[in-house]
């Protein structure tokens, strides 16, 4: 069939609805877009009889940026639960040994005793205490330098770092102070004097280390809006417990009745010069 002359045909035409011009915009719920109307253009292109909408120079809102990580969190995650395990085993296999050793931080004449020697020192029991000892005080002695600002960020390449220098010298602190202890033993003579003050320094370190331990979680994990507080709680607690061993150091001789004259000299030599020289090579004179 043909259309003559006059006839007419009915084309359809496409339509298109076109949202209308608004002043806010948000992609998803991630990134939010704002633009105020003098910032906003609307242009109109023609293509083919189709009318396309867009906007331009949207302004995205700005946001505050992630602080920096002051301590390394996967660090000291991995060191808390190697102490975690630590415990556990002593906790299981060697709860006489944790016992015994914080007996002797006690200020209760006991009768006289042989303490453990060197060997024992160093048997499994004492090795895991010290070493959870270690661990502990060196993160905590990194995390209270680092959250107040008091070392740099990048001081021996980070946190991990600075953690591995300190555990590291406080591990030569106490061998050093063992060496010590032994070699005035054996020019003195007071064999049991000084190995029972072995043990004690050891397990002073651990009874503080245990604190240490608990703070050190709270400090890392817990959502704290300011840990210093927890920081110098403990700080205040390492100086009671080294307070305490120079009492303890006292008592051991105050029962074997040695003068007070020898006393001090073994306190300078023991606890007094090993702080000082240490003070020198951090320079604070």
């Amino acid at each position: 069939m043909t259309n003559g002359p006059g006839d007419t045909t009915s084309v359809a035409a496409d339509t298109l609805n076109l949202p209308l011009p608004q002043a806010e915009y948000s992609i998803g719920s991630i990134i939010p877009l704002m633009s105020g109307p003098e910032e906003m253009t609307v242009r109109e292109d023609h293509a083919g009889g189709l009318t396309a909408d867009y906007i331009s120079r949207l302004k995205r809102i700005e946001g505050d940026p992630r602080p920096r990580e002051t301590v390394n969190t996967d660090m000291g995650f991995i060191i808390l639960s190697l102490s975690l395990l630590l415990v556990t085993l002593l906790t299981v296999f060697g709860r006489r040994s944790i016992f015994s050793g914080l007996s002797s931080i006690s200020f209760r004449r006991r009768e006289e005793t042989v303490p453990a020697g060197t060997s024992e020192v160093f048997s499994w029991p004492p090795i895991l205490r010290n070493i959870f000892t270690i661990l502990n005080v060196s993160l905590f002695a990194s995390t209270a330098l680092l959250v107040p600002g008091l070392a740099d960020n990048d001081l021996f390449g980070g946190p991990t770092g600075l953690t591995a220098v300190l555990g590291g010298s406080f591990l030569a602190a106490l061998l050093l102070r063992h060496l010590t202890s032994m070699v005035l033993a054996g020019i003195t003579g007071l064999k049991n004097l000084f190995r029972e003050y072995v043990n004690v320094v050891y397990n002073i370190w651990f009874a503080c280390s245990a604190v240490l331990f608990v703070l050190n979680g709270i400090i890392l994990f817990a959502p704290l809006n300011n840990s210093l507080p927890f920081i110098t709680t403990g700080l205040i607690f390492v100086a009671i417990l080294l307070l305490i061993r120079v009492l303890r150091l006292y008592s051991i001789f105050h029962d074997r009745h040695i003068p007070i004259f020898y006393f001090l000299l073994y306190l300078c030599a023991l606890e007094v010069l090993p702080v000082l020289v240490t003070l020198k090579i951090l320079g604070v004179f």
